[in-house]
């Protein structure tokens, strides 16, 4: 039976006079019986509803949670940008500073290969003056040592 039957029932009970006979007390009992279950009804509705609303603010608290995480996961994530954006200067100019330095070292590096061919040339030229410098002085040395052999070699009549 819906709501507006019972009232219509309680109404009906509550307008008869005073019980008089053993029908009209069975239904003054049934009306207070179902009177009682609807109230009943209704507060377990209640109960039920506050129970529902109680979990949807539970939830809702655990939103402003996770809102919080999330505007805070944001701030981390704008500071990882710039992090990055400062550190992807800094690789820059020292990819470039590298650079400058490879340079560097490769005009070093060309100066010094030609100063090795240089000191190359140099040091050749230099062995050869003293090798021809050598070789002439023996040379005149061995003419002087045939000189002497041929000296002494000679009859001594001669001398």
């Amino acid at each position: 039976m819906d709501q507006s039957g019972n009232n219509h029932l309680l109404l009906r009970a509550s307008q008869s006079g005073p019980p008089g006979y053993n029908g009209q007390h069975v239904a003054t009992d049934r009306m207070r019986e179902l009177l009682a279950r609807t109230v009943h009804d209704h507060i377990m509705e209640e109960r039920s509803t506050a129970a529902a609303l109680q979990d949807i603010r539970q939830r809702l608290d655990a939103l402003d949670g996770a809102t919080a995480i999330a505007s805070t996961l944001d701030g981390l994530a704008a500071s990882l940008g710039a992090l990055d954006s400062k550190l992807t200067a800094r690789l820059e100019r020292l990819d470039e500073r590298l650079d400058d330095q490879y340079d560097r070292v490769r005009a070093i590096e060309a100066a010094v290969q030609g100063q090795s061919v240089s000191l190359e040339e140099t040091v050749a030229k230099a062995v050869d003056a003293a090798s021809g410098d050598i070789m002439a002085r023996i040379a005149s040395l061995e003419d002087t040592v045939f000189t002497l052999a041929e000296a002494l070699l000679r009859p001594s009549s001669l001398r």
